[in-house]
């Protein structure tokens, strides 16, 4: 065996050391600190201080609204991908047979786009579920708060003590 040859990634290490270079990591790796903030739709500015969390019920009508846009579109697609249920022509070649068994049908309603789709949309649906779900939770709050402050304001003016 030639001693130059590397067997293994112990051997690259080793080689690496022995010639003083670290490992890097390759560049088409991003490093966690790389990792950008989240944007776009579903994305509303949530702010903790204090032991409480904050919700700007606009942030939480616009970011639903996008995610409505997009749920439109997703079932437009759907739509569109009704018209790929036809199984494609097999190939000539000699894995024709192979491909047909491995991909199945590209459009199917049970495991193809249109199963992919109607997946994404459930989960998109769940998702604006649980958007609307937390801004009607926050605004019952906020409105329990205001009623409660109204009647403390009202007992303190009327002079009495709360009780």
């Amino acid at each position: 065996m030639d001693p130059r040859r590397l067997q293994d990634k112990e051997d690259v290490r080793n080689y690496l050391h022995k010639v003083g270079k670290e490992p890097k990591t390759p560049h088409h790796v991003q490093r966690a600190e790389s990792v950008d903030a989240p944007s776009g739709a579903g994305s509303a500015r949530l702010v903790g201080d204090g032991g409480r969390i904050e919700l700007d019920p606009a942030e939480i009508a616009a970011a639903d609204a996008q995610l409505g846009k997009r749920y439109d579109e997703l079932s437009e697609l759907l739509t569109q991908a009704k018209e790929l249920g036809a199984p494609l022509r097999d190939g000539g070649g000699p894995v024709a047979a192979h491909l047909r068994k491995a991909f199945g049908v590209r459009g199917s309603d049970q495991t193809g786009v249109q199963a992919t789709l109607r997946e994404y949309l459930d989960e998109l649906a769940s998702l604006r579920d649980a958007i609307r779900r937390a801004g009607a939770g926050h605004e019952q709050q906020e409105e329990q708060a205001r009623d409660a402050m109204a009647a403390i304001h009202k007992d303190t003016e009327s002079g009495g003590t709360g009780r």
